[in-house]
């Protein structure tokens, strides 16, 4: 005995339906579009290079710093200050990642974001 699921649907539970299916649909795309996510590294108040985040690789500093970008955050993969606080911080994307005894600092941005103009 089969039931015809499409003849017990109303107008109503169609549309409901089909909206809710657009709504999943968009929400899909705008997760899932590559984002302009950056990371800036700046290196004694001098920016020393822009990577994407989409794109995982290593990059090293100087001989004392190397930093690691995978899977759309990035961390202090090594660096031979005493504390080793930015090391310890881990993978990020969100709040700056700061190596004082080195004045390295790794901060996240939209491309499309506005810079802010820092003078001092």
């Amino acid at each position: 005995m089969t039931i015809n699921i499409f003849k017990k649907l109303s107008i109503s539970d169609a549309i409901l339906i089909l909206a809710c299916l657009i709504v999943a649909y968009l929400l899909w795309r705008n997760f899932s579009a590559a984002t302009d996510e950056m990371l800036y590294i700046y290196k004694e108040d001098a920016l020393w290079g822009e990577y994407e985040l989409s794109h995982d690789t290593i990059i090293e500093i100087d001989q004392h710093n190397t930093v690691q970008i995978q899977d759309g955050k990035a961390r202090m993969l090594s660096s031979d200050c005493p504390d080793k606080r930015c090391v310890r911080q881990g993978f990020n994307k969100s709040m700056p990642i700061i190596c004082l005894p080195n004045r390295i600092v790794l901060e996240f941005e939209d491309r499309e974001k506005q810079r802010k103009l820092i003078l001092q």
